[in-house]
């Protein structure tokens, strides 16, 4: 038996990432042959919240894949900062699971205007964004109706990585990098068991902290800061996230005893992380890693949570996102938190949604069972 739609939607980001690599191909393949005909001189890459963190955790990918210079920015920054090279020769791609959102709408609009060719990567391909795009991605999620998603994220992740692998011009990397993206599906799945195994037992002691700090390097910065809205979100917890090196150089002054830790831990930055725990610390934070398999952590951390071997470094962002949604889930719970319907999701959806417009499968628990819970 299940504790809530969140926690039955982190156990399904499985399925969610062999389902997206399944139906984003065909909107893969019509964007290769506009990208044939006219090929763009940039990227941009464009998203508003949780889309966003899911564009930055594939930019390395990305950025290594793709022909092109490409950028990966907040959405409401297209057509604002004026360093970003958008024109006829731009393609740019928005990210929205809803694709209704005022926010990303309105990027798009300002893409339209400079000339730029569209592509839109979202859940509901007749949403306004996908009415608006030249090319639509799909994503394979399926239904998600709480406020704070969590398999949306790692499927539009998913494609936006399965975009980057189609356009690499060295077959032989992009062909292992492929064969490793096919084989997370398993690994997540053995992976959130034991995540839940460790974190479950925690949620008491971890629940008591006021204030969280979530540090990660490359593609886990957009699972560090993915972390910082969804804690925020569901778990009513003030929780802010930097850049690892960043971080130890400045940002760790901020830890004291009432704080939680968090660190993302990769062979790449092994040591810089266990520096940036050994001064966490000496603040009096408390420790929590999540980590590479094979890396020494006795007495750096207070607990650690192991993530799966990804293949390659490019998609360890997919394997580091569940944990830190399943310790969203367990610091929500564990203050006493319904994560599914934070108090103010009405409120925020009729901030960010146009006049008229509704946010894809929202539907408050008291409304799907009616007054008599049937």
């Amino acid at each position: 038996m299940t504790k809530g739609r969140m926690l039955d939607y982190i156990r399904e980001q499985p399925e969610s990432v062999a389902n997206t690599r399944r139906v984003c191909r065909p909107g893969i393949a019509e964007l290769q042959q506009i990208w044939a005909g006219m090929p763009p001189k940039h990227v941009i890459v464009a998203g508003l919240g949780s889309s966003y963190t899911a564009a930055q955790m594939a930019s390395p990918l990305l950025r290594r894949c793709l022909p092109v210079p490409t950028s990966v920015t907040v959405a409401t920054e297209v057509g604002v900062d004026l360093g970003l090279p958008l024109g006829p020769d731009t393609l740019v791609v928005l990210v929205s699971r809803s694709g209704e959102r005022g926010g990303i709408v309105d990027a798009q609009l300002a893409a339209r205007r400079a000339g730029a060719t569209c592509v839109a990567v979202t859940a509901v391909e007749s949403s306004l964004l996908g009415q608006g795009a030249d090319v639509v991605i799909v994503t394979g999620e399926g239904p998600e109706s709480t406020y704070a998603k969590t398999k949306s994220v790692i499927a539009t992740a998913t494609a936006l990585m399965e975009l980057g692998l189609a356009f690499g011009a060295d077959a032989e990397e992009m062909s292992r990098l492929e064969a490793a993206l096919a084989g997370v599906p398993e690994i997540l799945t053995r992976e959130i068991e034991e995540a839940e195994h460790h974190l479950e037992p925690l949620a008491s002691r971890l629940a008591r902290h006021q204030s969280a700090l979530i540090t990660g390097t490359a593609g886990n910065q957009g699972v560090a800061q993915e972390g910082a809205i969804k804690i925020q979100e569901a778990a009513a917890l003030t929780c802010e996230w930097d850049e690892a090196g960043s971080a130890y150089y400045g940002t760790v002054t901020i830890l004291s005893p009432g704080w939680l830790f968090v660190a993302l831990v990769t062979r790449a930055d092994y040591h810089l992380s266990r520096a940036l725990l050994d001064l966490a610390g000496q603040f009096g934070a408390y420790r929590l890693c999540i980590a590479e398999p094979g890396l020494e952590l006795d007495g750096n951390a207070e607990a650690v949570v192991r993530v799966g071997e990804a293949g390659d470094p490019l998609l360890a962002p997919l394997l580091f996102l569940p944990p830190i949604h399943l310790l969203t889930y367990h610091l929500a719970a564990g203050r006493g938190l319904n994560p599914d319907e934070p108090l103010f999701a009405d409120m925020m959806l009729k901030a960010m949604l146009p006049p008229g417009r509704e946010e894809p499968d929202w539907r408050p628990a008291a409304v799907q069972e009616g007054p008599d819970g049937g």
